[in-house]
């Protein structure tokens, strides 16, 4: 892709969805084209539900089905395998398994405090 990059960030994506509906999930069909139109998506949720959101949610099921990579940190094993075969842990703060489509990596991330 050659042009302008766009990235979506959602924190707290759990929180999104509403009686209202969810107003991300019209972004859903854009899955399977976001790399030929440099659209970004950067998503975070709680593990809690994430499992059951990955086949009920339009944006997370498409993301399922195009293997996006995802970082699967610190949560329930009972989730299941959210991106392949990786399914949540009881990890240290800032760590977790960073899984593509040519495989899985333990990664540290890191947090740096602002400067007073």
């Amino acid at each position: 892709w050659k042009g302008a990059e766009m990235f979506v960030v959602i924190d707290d994506y759990d929180l999104v969805g509403t009686s209202m509906g969810n107003p991300v999930s019209h972004f859903a069909d854009l899955i399977s084209q976001a790399q030929d139109i440099g659209l970004h998506f950067i998503v975070a949720r709680a593990s809690g539900g994430a499992g059951r959101a990955f086949y009920s949610d339009p944006l997370f099921s498409r993301m399922k089905d195009q293997v996006n990579p995802g970082l699967v940190m610190s949560g329930s094993r009972d989730e299941g395998g959210l991106f392949g075969d990786v399914r949540p842990s009881s990890q240290p703060v800032g760590r977790g398994t960073w899984v593509t489509r040519a495989g899985k990596v333990l990664i540290q991330t890191a947090h740096a405090p602002a400067l007073e």
